[in-house]
């Protein structure tokens, strides 16, 4: 199985954002703020073990959800402020002697994103979000997911929640 590490955002902002998935027929893994993506993780859950350790050691952070933002016309995304998950970011891929990717860790909250035979208006849709998810908001992490794909193609479903300072 395909497995990666994210991070849930609040219900009621998660809720929002189906919302207006849903309004333009954008079905996909719920709402999240990705830490760890499925190439970078192995295909065997033992990974975990370690993952656990590294969360145990590190206490609940702040989570700033900041402006709309994109990369090019490729994916609409809410930008994300926090250095402490950065920091996470960056021990859970010491820890597990991950590579990380070329263009760095930028945190983000992608809304929708471009895939091949089914395009998405990304003018118009950030039009809507503009009203509906902005201001965004700020909330205490106090956990992270792991989330995996049950079968090759189908969207990645939570696994299992680790918790932070525990």
């Amino acid at each position: 199985m395909k497995y990666f590490l994210g991070v849930s955002i609040p219900k009621n902002y998660k809720n929002k954002i189906e919302m207006l998935r849903a309004q333009f027929r954008f079905f996909t893994t719920e709402p999240h703020i990705t830490l760890v993506p499925p190439p970078a993780l192995p295909d065997e859950d033992d990974f975990i073990k370690n993952v656990i350790d590294v969360c145990k050691k590190t206490e609940p952070f702040d989570v700033k959800l900041n402006s709309l933002g994109q990369f090019g016309n490729r994916v609409l995304f809410v930008s994300v402020d926090s250095p402490g998950l950065i920091d996470l970011h960056n021990k859970i891929y010491d820890n597990l002697g991950l590579e990380e990717e070329k263009r760095g860790y930028t945190p983000h909250l992608t809304i929708v994103k471009q895939r091949p035979k089914r395009p998405v208006e990304i003018d118009i849709i950030r039009k809507r979000a503009e009203t509906k998810l902005i201001p965004a908001i700020e909330y205490t992490l106090d956990s992270i997911t792991v989330y995996y794909q049950p079968k090759e193609h189908s969207i990645y479903v939570p696994y299992m929640e680790i918790p932070l300072g525990q």
